[in-house]
């Protein structure tokens, strides 16, 4: 068997089945010229990772293109670990966690606390969604080794490892700011820290409740990009007389705590008595609206008259990606979609192919990815994510409460449920599209906008009756979770409802 070293204590056990060779300069994540490229560069560095090395993996003609008993070594100093980030051709992106860790024989390892990490490349994969002896290669990473033919990438990604996992989980998001946001003017200024005027008297107040992995920016920017959007918004800021976010932890806190946070923001901003209240909520923040309205303001502020709220893409019944087993999938299916949804934008706008908007969301998944990558599954205790686990206990109190229903506000709902057409004018490739199709199928259920199981975001339990209207999209139309507010029929159905 033949082992290649690409560099920097990498080294490629070819298993006799494949090629390797360096990446060349325009294809490496550093590649300037190459804005989709220079920008994800951009989010990793931010994320802490290091590229240690960048090669190519292609089919030996005589042989077939196989992986065979191929494996990547990596040898990482002291508090350092390392994950795989895998490409097929820009199409589809994939993490490689490793397998084990050792003194490993080769590399000319010291007694100074140094070890080799080995990634497998080998063998068919398990089937998408099921545990297997090689579950650390991630359920993307199969489709891009063992069914895909032509050109992979593979980047090397070191970076600093904590030593517990609360440090961890606090490192995810450690640097993402919280606070209260306005949406008064332009998208530059949707930032926390900025000076807000307190809302106008009279008038309704708007608020808002962005995703995961994401901010105000990052869910609602989207609304700026279109005609219909900008319409919306222009009708918001005139009616209402305030346009209100919290940006706010998804990870490391609960939506309990980002509730009471908003809250506190609000009352500090000055929420004037009997305020007329409506409300967008998208994935995860439809729990921080829900904590925020159905038990924070009934306890105290009743005076608050809850009149609307809309739920986009929305985890009221929560979501199985939340669970751990399903962490690498969770990581796979979110780098594709925040992708897909930035080269949407650049379609729509003929900007960049890696959109900034992206740009925290790809720095906080590969933060997350550090976690998947050192901490075992029996130890993964993510507070942001636990609250979106189907029995979870926000889901579980909020969908079961008791008590009157009567003052809640309208419930209206966006829903997509997403199927493969083959096209790429979406974001996706038809690879992409192919894969991540079937594996939220398996994990989530055959109903799904690759993140959340279509039922779940109009499970609303004791409160059903609530909801009174639905915008629900059909199959065929390319709605995924990341670009709901991309589609002009989505703003359109905001300016009628609110």
């Amino acid at each position: 068997m033949a082992t290649i070293s690409v560099g920097n204590g990498v080294e490629v056990d070819t298993g006799g089945r494949i090629q390797v060779r360096r990446a060349t300069p325009d294809l490496g994540l550093r590649a300037a010229e190459v804005p989709e490229r220079a920008a994800l560069a951009e989010a990793l560095t931010e994320a802490g990772f290091e590229v240690a090395a960048e090669f190519e993996l292609r089919d030996k003609p005589d042989v077939g293109f196989t992986t065979g008993a191929a494996s990547v070594s990596v040898r990482v100093g002291p508090g350092e670990s390392a994950v795989l980030l895998v490409e097929n051709a820009g199409e589809l992106f994939a993490w490689g966690y490793p397998e084990t860790s050792g003194p490993g024989p080769g590399l000319g390892l010291a007694g100074d606390g140094a070890r080799v990490l080995t990634f497998s490349l080998a063998g068919a994969a398990p089937a998408l969604g099921v545990a297997g002896p090689l579950r650390r290669r991630g359920p993307i990473m199969g489709w891009v080794m063992d069914k895909l033919i032509g050109r992979v990438l593979v980047h090397v990604l070191r970076f600093v490892a904590e030593k517990t996992i609360d440090l961890t989980v606090r490192k995810i998001e450690g640097d993402n700011v919280s606070g209260l946001v306005s949406l008064a003017e332009g998208v530059k200024t949707w930032i926390p820290g900025r000076p807000i005027e307190k809302p106008e008297a009279g008038k309704p107040i708007l608020l808002l409740a962005h995703g995961t992995f994401s901010s105000t920016v990052g869910t609602y920017g989207q609304l700026a990009k279109h005609d219909a959007g900008r319409a919306f918004l222009d009708k918001a800021r005139a009616q209402y007389g305030a346009v209100l976010s919290w940006d706010h932890k998804t990870l490391a806190e609960t939506p309990e705590q980002n509730a009471e946070a908003f809250l506190e923001g609000l009352e500090r901003l000055g929420l004037p008595q009997g305020a007329t209240v409506d409300a967008i909520a998208f994935s995860r923040g439809a729990l921080v609206y829900r904590v925020l309205a159905e038990q924070l303001l009934a306890q105290r502020r009743p005076d608050i008259k809850l009149r609307r709220a809309v739920f986009v893409g929305c985890t009221n019944g929560g979501t199985n990606l939340a669970e751990p087993d399903n962490w690498e999938a969770l990581a796979d299916v979110y780098t594709n979609a925040i992708l897909g949804g930035a080269r949407l934008l650049a379609l729509l706008t003929g900007g960049g192919a890696l959109a900034p908007l992206a740009v925290l969301g790809i720095k906080t998944l590969g933060r997350f990815v550090q976690t998947i990558a050192e901490v075992g599954i029996t130890e993964r205790r993510v507070p942001g994510l636990a609250a979106m686990e189907p029995d979870g206990t926000t889901v579980t109190a909020l969908n079961g409460a008791s008590g009157d229903v009567g003052r809640l506000a309208e419930y209206m709902a966006v829903t997509s449920n997403f199927e493969p057409r083959f096209q790429p004018r979406n974001g996706l490739s038809e690879i992409a599209q192919a894969a991540l199709d079937k594996l939220t199928d398996d994990l989530i259920g055959p109903e799904n906008d690759l993140v959340v199981h279509t039922p779940s975001m109009t499970a609303f339990g004791t409160r059903q009756s609530r909801l009174k209207d639905t915008l629900a999209i059909g199959t065929g139309e390319d709605v995924y979770h990341t670009v709901y507010f991309a589609q002009e029929a989505v703003a359109k159905r905001l300016s009628g409802w609110l």
